[in-house]
């Protein structure tokens, strides 16, 4: 019973960072962190190729997180299309809300997390990260979608590395694929290329994002058991700016306010709540 209990749960927290994925903007690594799965996730992929003990429980754990994120990118990427174009502010406050209330769980993970220099410069230093990629290539950020895409050498490579970058900022707390590609100036040649099956593109970007995933969740997994206390903190710095680059404004009239509160409250109590339920479990464990 607390087996089948156990794959809905991670089935579900997949479907949650599928969600996520399918949303510009919204990091399906945060997402891994609100629900409380993304050490274990980051450990398994990272270790998946060198640990052959564990291999088996990784890949069983990884095939659960995977199909539940899949099942919800194919049932509820149309749920979420349609919510995004009739109530996208709604939609982005629920997902601030989400983030927002999962912190205090976050800030809990490790015993020891009392706040000093070196915690407060790597809490910063996230901060800082999320902020500078905003706020740079603005050029990139207004690319017109190129009437034509033609792959050289030049380009390839170019694709390759973005997927390698691309791919590392799906696991990121706070960093959007997605995003990362406007960044590069490679988002509209890559859903042209999904849009007219151009699989010659998709096959390089392809290849640099599965690098990109498995080397940044090599790196990520070795600094959480080396530096837990600094990592956790880099990654409260990147969950509390991943705040602003999705924040999209307060509406006018105090109905819709009163709404976008409401939104964000409900969020940030599921998280909340959510994240309690976490720590209840592992206690009784």
């Amino acid at each position: 019973m607390d087996h089948l209990k156990n794959t809905f749960k991670l089935l579900a927290k997949g479907g949650v960072i599928g969600i996520a994925n399918i949303i510009p903007g919204v990091s399906g690594g945060t997402m891994a962190v609100v629900m409380g799965i993304y050490e274990p996730l980051i450990e398994a992929i990272g270790n998946f190729f060198t640990n052959s003990e564990r291999r088996k429980s990784y890949f069983i754990f990884l095939l659960k997180v995977l199909s539940g994120a899949g099942i919800a990118i194919i049932v509820l990427s149309w749920v979420m299309d349609y919510l995004l174009i009739h109530y996208e502010s709604y939609t982005y406050l629920f997902f601030i809300g989400l983030i927002a209330g999962s912190i205090p769980s976050i800030y809990r993970t490790h015993p020891e997390m009392k706040i000093n220099l070196i915690s407060l410069v790597t809490f910063l230093a996230g901060v800082a990260l999320i902020l500078g990629m905003f706020f740079s290539f603005p050029e990139n950020l207004q690319a017109k979608n190129p009437v034509e895409v033609n792959i050289n050498p030049s380009s390839a490579f170019m694709l390759f590395i973005s997927g390698i970058f691309s791919g590392g900022s799906m696991i990121m707390p706070g960093v959007s694929g997605s995003f990362i590609l406007v960044l590069l100036g490679q988002y509209h040649i890559v859903i042209r290329a999904v849009k007219h099956f151009n699989l010659v593109p998709l096959f390089f970007l392809g290849i640099g994002i599965a690098i990109g995933i498995w080397g940044f969740a090599k790196m990520i997994d070795y600094f959480l058991k080396r530096f837990p206390k600094e990592t956790m903190y880099f990654i409260l710095g990147l969950l509390f700016a991943s705040l602003i680059p999705i924040f999209p404004g307060l509406p006018s009239g105090f109905i819709p306010v009163l709404l976008s509160i409401f939104v964000v409250l409900a969020g940030g109590w599921i998280s909340y709540r959510l994240g309690m339920r976490e720590r209840e479990d592992e206690v009784r464990r």
